[in-house]
C-alpha cells in the first residue's frame, strides 16, 4: 500500500497555501513574527480573525498530512522491527507534526486573547507560536529526514537519490534549532523548509511509483 505517499503533496500544498492565504487575506500590515512587538501581535491578531482562521485550518491539515505521510513511510520501511533509526524516524515524525499542530493552537489562543490579555501573555503566546511552528517543528522533521534517509541507503531501496540528498539535508535542517538560542538564525527558516519539501516530494513520488520496496537490515 503506497497511498500514504499522496499525503506528502497534501502537506506541501496545505502549508504553502497557509502562507499564501496569509498574504491574500491580511488587512493592513503583515506580521513578521520573529521581530514582532506586543503591539504588532495585538494589531494583527485582533484585526485579522479571518486570516488567522484560514491559516490555522490549512496548517492543521498540513500537520495531519505530515503525520500520516511519516507513519506510512515508517510502516513501509520498518514493517517488522523498527530498530534505532526507526525509533528516531517515528519520534521525529510525531514531533514535526505535533509541534506544527501546537503552533496552530497557540496561534488561535493568541487570536482569542490578543485584545484583553496582558503584554506578558501575548508575548509568551507569540514566542510559543514561533518556536513550535519553526525550530521545534523543523527539528522533528530533520530527525525524520535523516533517519529515514540513512535507513533507505542501508536497505538498498531502488530510489537512492532522495536518500543521498536527505542524508545531508536532514542535518542542515537541524541547524534551525540554533535559532532557539540565537534568534537571527530564524531568517534561514525558508531555506530549511524548502530542503524538507524537496525530500518529502521525492519520497512521495518514490512511494507512489512503488520504489520503496526494500527493508533496512534489522537494527537499522
Amino acid at each position: 500500500m503506497t497511498k500514504w505517499g499522496w499525503f506528502g503533496p497534501v502537506f506541501v500544498i496545505a502549508f504553502v497555501g497557509s502562507i499564501a492565504a496569509g498574504s491574500a487575506l491580511t488587512t493592513g500590515r503583515t506580521l513578521y513574527l520573529p521581530g514582532a512587538s506586543v503591539a504588532d501581535l495585538r494589531a494583527f491578531y485582533s484585526g485579522n480573525p479571518g486570516t488567522v482562521l484560514a491559516q490555522s485550518a490549512l496548517q492543521a491539515l498540513a500537520a495531519a498530512a505530515l503525520y500520516l505521510f511519516g507513519r506510512g513511510l515508517y510502516a513501509t520501511m520498518w514493517p517488522d522491527r523498527p530498530g534505532r533509526l526507526g525509533q528516531v524516524a517515528v519520534w521525529g515524525n510525531r514531533a514535526a507534526a505535533g509541534f506544527l499542530l501546537l503552533s496552530v493552537l497557540t496561534s488561535l489562543a493568541l487570536a482569542a486573547a490578543a485584545g484583553s490579555a496582558s503584554a506578558d501573555v501575548v508575548a509568551a503566546l507569540g514566542k510559543a507560536t514561533l518556536l513550535c511552528g519553526g525550530a521545534l517543528h523543523l527539528g522533528g522533521l530533520a530527525a525524520l529526514v535523516t533517519a529515514a534517509s540513512l535507513a533507505g541507503l542501508r536497505g538498498g531501496t531502488r530510489t537512492r537519490w532522495v536518500f543521498h540528498y536527505g542524508r545531508w539535508a536532514g542535518p542542515v535542517i537541524a541547524v534551525s534549532l540554533v535559532s532557539i538560542a540565537w534568534p537571527p538564525v530564524v531568517k534561514l527558516e525558508p531555506l530549511y523548509r524548502l530542503l524538507g519539501i524537496v525530500w518529502i516530494v521525492g519520497v512521495a513520488v518514490a512511494a507512489v511509483r512503488h520504489r520503496l520496496d526494500r527493508v533496512p537490515r534489522a537494527g537499522d
